[in-house]
């Protein structure tokens, strides 16, 4: 069995990343395409609930093999660990390189 939620959406000119957990854990990234959706806001990033989230909250992510790990723009480390059936790392490193295009430093990939 495999891992069956889209990583990457495009919907109504808003670029979505996003991952669950298996214990309804998830990071999930938020970028507008354009200025009427707010591309001008910056990244947008929320894990495990709304009131965990807000723009330009990610100033280091790094993706290995296990989860993505990040620090926050407050110094707090967030993680999140793949589920044992994930097999999506291409399509999350699309996806990320896709969110953080115009950033760089931010990301990085140890897969």
């Amino acid at each position: 069995m495999s891992y069956d939620h889209l990583i990457e959406i495009v919907e109504n000119d808003v670029l979505l990343v996003s991952v669950l957990g298996a214990d309804d854990s998830y990071f999930m990234w938020q970028k507008g395409l354009t200025k009427e959706v707010g591309s001008d806001d910056g990244i947008y990033f929320e894990f495990d609930d709304q009131i965990n989230g807000g723009h330009n909250l990610v100033t280091e992510c790094t993706v290995t093999n296990d989860g993505i790990h990040v620090v926050l723009s407050n110094g707090k480390l967030e993680n999140f660990y793949f589920p044992p059936d994930f097999d999506k790392y291409k399509e999350l490193k699309d996806g990320l390189n896709n969110i953080y295009a115009e950033q760089r430093g931010i990301l990085e990939f140890s897969i």
